[in-house]
């Protein structure tokens, strides 16, 4: 049986630098968390309540590039709108919204697409495993 195996001595040099690669999927991870953020924002976007546009915008990633904060470090992710009455229109679960919009309308939107944003930071970090 051993005459049926060609044995080969290669010497592949390998170098990993694990700090490296730690440090480069958390980059991905990072960038993957702000693609997710965006996809989250613009996905919540027909469910935000509407009346003049001014909700809408205040959490538009084009628009506004502060809705979206990632920390690479803690691999956290903060989303959301800047502007003063966005919580309570959030919160409230009474309020009308006869042009657009429903209530916990991020929240819903966020365990919506939970499998979206997985798919999303997850391609980024095999991307950056791949190079």
């Amino acid at each position: 049986m051993a005459d049926r195996f060609i044995e080969v001595d290669v010497d592949f040099d390998l170098k990993i630098d694990p700090e490296a690669l730690i440090e480069e999927v958390n980059r991905a991870a990072g960038l993957g968390l702000y693609l997710a953020s965006e996809h989250v924002l613009t996905t919540a976007a027909p469910r935000t309540p509407w009346e003049s546009g001014d909700l809408q915008r205040s959490g538009d990633p084009r628009e506004r590039p502060g809705s979206i904060a990632v920390d690479e470090g803690k691999l956290k992710a903060a989303l959301g709108y800047d502007i003063v009455y966005a919580a309570r229109q959030h919160e409230e679960l009474e309020w009308n919204h006869p042009i657009q919009g429903e209530p916990k309308w991020l929240e819903r939107t966020i365990r919506d697409e939970a499998d979206n944003v997985r798919a999303i930071i997850a391609k980024q970090i095999r991307k950056a495993l791949r190079s």
